[in-house]
């Protein structure tokens, strides 16, 4: 740490925060600490990066030294406690693979998936039974849309007769009647 909050950024460490808020996976909070390691670097005190980021002096200070004593990964968050998540990369990579796939493809007797009917083809697939709700929350975080499914008979229609009836339809005042 220099005078005033200020850290010295060499060229290199400049170059790996540039990269790291490149990344579209980031984190919005390892985003702000790369962003005060940044602005720090272009010469703000601690106050003026506190005021813009909402965050104490003492909070930028802190990870201000951990950038200093350890570089970018030193800015990302610990590990938290708690149950580990049942949705490894594994899971995942099923799930897209099953999304991605219709379901009579896979031997299955239906046309569309529905988040139960997916919740047990991957809990006999890989072994981990996910609940439909989660799966759904999972499906929206993978940016896939959920949604009923909208069944048309539009190809079934013919375009002459669509168009024919439009056409009549059109001449009665789009009514029907007489």
């Amino acid at each position: 740490m220099a005078a005033r909050g200020l850290i010295d950024v060499t060229a290199d460490e400049r170059a790996a925060v540039e990269a790291a808020l490149r990344r579209r996976a980031l984190a919005p909070r390892v985003r702000e600490r790369l962003e005060m390691v940044k602005a720090a670097a272009l010469g703000q005190d601690a106050a003026a990066v506190a005021a813009w980021s909402g965050r104490s002096e003492r909070t930028v200070r802190r990870w201000l030294r951990r950038f200093a004593a350890g570089g970018v990964a030193a800015l990302a968050d610990a590990p938290r406690s708690g149950r580990p998540a049942l949705a490894d990369a594994a899971y995942l990579r099923a799930l897209e693979d099953a999304v991605d796939t219709r379901p009579p493809t896979l031997g299955l007797p239906y046309d569309v998936w529905t988040s139960p009917r997916l919740s047990a083809y991957l809990a006999e697939r890989t072994g981990v039974r996910i609940a439909p709700g989660w799966l759904r929350a999972l499906l929206g975080r993978r940016r896939f849309a959920c949604g009923r499914p909208k069944h048309t008979l539009g190809h079934l229609q013919d375009p002459e007769e669509v168009a024919a009836c439009e056409a009549e339809l059109a001449a009665v005042g789009g009514k029907g009647g007489r």
